[in-house]
């Protein structure tokens, strides 16, 4: 006879095994040939809400989503992030299968109230929703439709996300991509204490053409979720040839670990992974490669009460990139940038991870690398319009300054 002990026991070991299983077959399908015809298609801020729409409306098999933060809007009914709920539901009513991952927070209140609240509205469409493990942020923001088409994102479910914000997105058009992201929705739902989602293979699927999107071909789709995503930019920064530009909601430089940090450092070892992404962008810049960051740094007067607010999180990383010589622009003052993007050469990095400890070295987040000369100059020419939007950095650049200057302007 098994004690109760020993079979908590093995039920725990069962679990801890499948997730590894499940990561190593992740890692072993992240790259895909040309030979199998895989495209790509843009979908970067006002674009992202239609092909989710699109998407939604034509799935003929199964939908999975993870995403982080989710809104109804009980004053606004034809919000989009409410229709999404009802899509869903109509998806499910045509014998689409349909779950949802939804991120639970043991830090933001607001996140956690509102996830739930939209969970249970989708629960009463029919649709099968779970929620991440509690104490991990699982920021990841991703669609996969009938086992072929992927969305990976830096959109949330929100008004201002799928609407005024600078965002990047775009569809992966590729069976191998969607079955690495499945696998890794499974590994979250078993970090959660869930049973994973069963295996399908959609025979039905979502054809780009009938939907009138125009796809770029991709020589290698790379999905560089979690722990992924720094050894592959580090790779592609110290491997860069001609140019790198960078497009980021949040870059941060540590002196120390954060107070969160699970990290024991080793003797040598940088704080954090971002210093030594800080470091491979100057270290380009003296290699003569062309090197270009433009960072959030948004600033608006609060309607509620008439004050003035900044957002200086990206400062001091820009001074440091500036004291590099490297070319840094703050993003349209008036907007902001919630996009994470990273290009070098012909590659194109999009996705939710911003360039944070956490999110680089701690949490749930999905990213991918996709090598397309002809998506790349799509990419590029989204980044030169949000530098122009903008301003140029430089050692004088205060922007407290810049809003104390609004204030006075403001009140005269």
């Amino acid at each position: 006879m098994i004690k109760p002990q020993m079979r908590k026991t093995a039920t725990l070991l069962s679990l801890m095994i499948a997730i590894s299983i499940l990561s190593v077959c992740c890692r072993q399908l992240t790259t895909t040939s040309a030979s199998e015809a895989e495209s790509a298609t843009p979908i970067n801020s006002r674009d992202y809400c239609p092909a989710i729409h699109a998407l939604i409306k034509n799935a003929k098999s199964n939908i999975r989503i993870m995403a982080y933060q989710t809104f109804f809007y009980t004053d606004f009914p034809d919000s989009d992030s409410n229709l999404f709920i009802k899509e869903l539901g109509e998806a499910r009513k045509r014998g689409v299968q349909v779950w949802v991952l939804l991120e639970t927070s043991n830090w933001d209140e607001n996140v956690e109230a509102q996830n739930k609240e939209y969970g249970k509205r989708l629960e009463a469409e029919g649709v099968t929703v779970f929620f991440d493990k509690f104490d991990i942020t699982s920021h990841q923001k991703v669609a996969i439709v009938d086992d072929y088409a992927t969305v990976v994102a830096s959109n949330n479910w929100s008004h201002y996300s799928l609407w005024q914000n600078n965002e990047v997105a775009v569809i992966a058009w590729s069976a191998p991509v969607a079955k690495a992201f499945s696998d890794y929705m499974n590994e979250r739902l078993i970090e959660a204490g869930h049973q994973p989602l069963p295996p399908t293979s959609a025979v039905k699927k979502v054809d780009a053409k009938k939907l009138g999107y125009k796809t770029y071909p991709a020589q290698q789709m790379i999905p560089i979720p979690n722990r992924e995503y720094f050894p592959k930019v580090h790779e592609a920064f110290q491997n860069a040839q001609k140019r790198i530009r960078v497009l980021q909601r949040t870059a941060q430089y540590y002196t120390i670990l954060p107070s969160y940090s699970q990290k024991e450092l080793k003797p040598g070892e940088p704080v954090s992974q971002m210093n030594t992404l800080l470091k491979d962008l100057i270290e380009a810049k003296k290699r003569n490669v062309d090197v270009q960051v433009v960072l959030d740094a948004e600033m608006r007067k609060r309607k509620s009460t008439g004050d003035w607010k900044v957002d200086t999180a990206n400062e001091d990383f820009a001074m440091r990139l500036l004291a590099g010589d490297v070319a840094v622009f703050y993003d349209s003052l008036e907007t902001q940038t919630h996009a994470k993007m990273v290009m070098v050469d012909d590659w194109v990095v999009v996705g939710s991870t911003n360039w944070t400890h956490n999110a680089i070295e701690q949490g749930n987040e999905a990213s991918i690398m996709i090598q397309s000369k002809e998506l790349a100059q799509v990419y590029y020419q989204y980044f030169e319009d949000r530098k122009k939007e903008g301003i140029p950095v430089t050692p004088e650049t205060d922007l407290n300054a810049m809003k104390n200057k609004m204030e006075q302007e403001d009140k005269q």
